[in-house]
């Protein structure tokens, strides 16, 4: 091992930043729906070797620029593997977009990697022999992070925290600590090899880390295997839930041609009775994100066809677009979902908060008309924001949290919404991005999220992945990828609130402090040492 380390540590120029490519690519099959978090003792300690190749007899300066090099290969080989499933968005139109998707992939993972770039070019100015270093590391890299979720409207995805709980049991621990404290706490763990194989200067802090490193993972897996053991509270009356996967494919969707066998589909799996799963019994409906292929409230003949599918005293939940025009005469257009009694009439409603750029808005599209690009800005912009968060529900089904799409992607979010919610619904429109690993992913932060909440989530999606999940994050039953079909199932019992749905980020927060405490003390004992 030894030897390999020193190998590694000599590395220069090309050879470094394909050896960091590589393993950065490498890192990525830890995400779902691969799961295979192990390889991160590999990947992990490569990337701390290399970052030691990259500062070998340069001032703080100089190492900062080259570890940032690394970092952001590093970070660019772990990207566009990770994210390489937003390209089949661009041949849905493959003759308009298709020329464009190798351009948006390069520019979208480069850019996620400059946050890793920055994080390794500020650990230079902590770098050492030392074991410690990878503390320093793990504070910069878990800030950074957070920026990297939180900054030009965020993207809290995908990052190596997400891997640490890519299965049930090492999941848990987000009930305790939530997603940003994973990112601080994975990069410890996954260096158990750095510390193992500390200069003989620090072999006795190298140890002292490793057994860290490991009492930490121990940790995690003894509370994920407490956890799933605990039998989940029962519910005298439960809410029987019929979620609709249509698998409509995304070139389909919008053409107006098929608006009617669309709506027809919609309805016939609403009123589908198979054995088992008597339609008359379901409490409430969910159909998928835009699932509706017409404005629902300006069609009186559409909400007269859903009143007759559906059973007395049930609630469907839709997704639809909404369009209001204001007071300049212009219309805006939302990314809604629907409440609608069993009679058709339309209780409440919900306009998506949180849209994705460059999907549903033009950032800056003001600039971009200022600047000449009016008809640019007007060609490209789709939704409006919505304005308020808000729950939906009633009496009966309790209160519940609608999420559209990847808003389910935010935390921290998500715990800003209106407090007492009994369950979470989540509908989307993942066929932009066909068969690949994207749904997947996006199933997985559904199942984090129900954990972080204690809640269960209902997903709707239009052509997969649909799954019922309780709140240990575990799906009771899901529709597979790309078919058509039905879930119904009691909706599993809430738990009680979860120490990080109290605290919130507040946690990382602390963890955050009392490690670079503890890194600060540290550093000043080697000084003076």
């Amino acid at each position: 091992m030894a030897f390999l380390v020193s190998n590694l540590v000599l590395l220069e120029g090309w050879r470094r930043l394909l050896l960091a490519f590589l393993f950065g690519c490498l890192a990525s099959l830890a995400q779902a729906p691969f799961s295979w978090f192990p390889i991160l003792w590999l990947a992990v300690p490569v990337f701390v070797w290399l970052l030691d190749s990259a500062s070998l007899g340069k001032s703080p300066r100089q190492a900062a620029r080259s570890m940032a090099l690394v970092g952001w290969v590093f970070g660019l080989g772990y990207f566009s593997s990770s994210f390489y499933w937003i390209g089949a968005a661009f041949l849905v139109e493959a003759d308009r977009f298709a020329l464009l998707m190798p351009f948006a992939l390069f520019g979208f993972a480069a850019g996620l990697a400059l946050f890793w770039a920055a994080a390794s070019a500020l650990a230079a100015y902590f770098w050492s022999a030392s074991p410690f270093r990878v503390i320093g590391l793990a504070l910069c890299w878990s800030a950074l992070e957070w920026l990297r979720g939180t900054i030009f409207t965020g993207l809290p995805w995908g990052g190596l925290g997400q891997s640490l709980t890519s299965v049930s049991m090492t999941m848990q621990a987000l009930a305790l600590v939530g997603p940003q404290s994973m990112n601080l706490i994975a990069p410890i763990i996954f260096a158990l090899p750095v510390f193992l194989v500390s200069p003989r200067s620090s072999r006795k802090a190298g140890i002292s880390l490793a057994l860290f490193a490991l009492l930490l993972f121990c940790g995690q897996l003894g509370y994920g295997y407490y956890r799933l053991g605990q039998p989940l509270p029962r519910v005298e009356k439960p809410t029987i839930v019929r979620v609709v996967q249509p698998n409509i494919a995304q070139k389909e969707k919008w053409k107006l041609e098929n608006r009617s066998w669309i709506f027809s589909r919609l309805l016939a799996l609403t009123t589908l009775d198979n054995e088992g799963s008597p339609v008359e019994k379901v409490d409430l409906f969910v159909w998928p994100e835009t699932a509706v292929p017409f404005y629902l409230i300006e069609e009186p003949a559409g909400l007269a066809a859903i009143a007759q599918a559906l059973p007395d005293r049930s609630i469907l939940l839709t997704g639809a677009l909404r369009r209001e025009v204001n007071f300049t005469n212009s219309e805006q257009v939302y990314n809604s979902v629907y409440q609608l009694a069993g009679d058709g009439t339309i209780l409440s409603s919900y306009d998506k908060l949180h849209l994705v750029p460059f999907g549903e808005y033009l950032p800056k599209q003001n600039w971009l008309k200022a600047i000449g690009l009016a008809d640019f800005a007007e060609q490209i912009s789709g939704f409006s924001f919505g304005t308020k968060r808000k729950l939906l529900g009633d009496g009966h089904l309790g209160k519940i949290l609608p999420l559209i799409c990847y808003e389910i992607a935010f935390p921290s979010e998500i715990l800003s919404f209106p407090a007492g919610a009994d369950m979470i619904v989540n509908v989307t429109n993942d066929a932009w991005f066909g068969k690949t690993i994207g749904p997947w992913q996006h199933l997985h932060l559904a199942q984090m999220r129900a954990i972080e909440t204690g809640l269960p989530v209902i997903r709707a999606a239009n052509t997969g992945i649909s799954a019922i999940i309780d709140p240990l994050g575990r799906s009771v039953v899901q529709q597979g990828l790309e078919t058509e079909g039905i879930l119904q199932q009691a909706v599993p019992a809430r738990l009680t609130p979860t120490f990080y749905s109290r605290f919130g980020d507040g946690i990382f927060l602390i963890l955050w402090l009392l490690t670079g405490g503890f890194a600060l003390i540290k550093r000043r004992k080697t000084k003076s040492g």
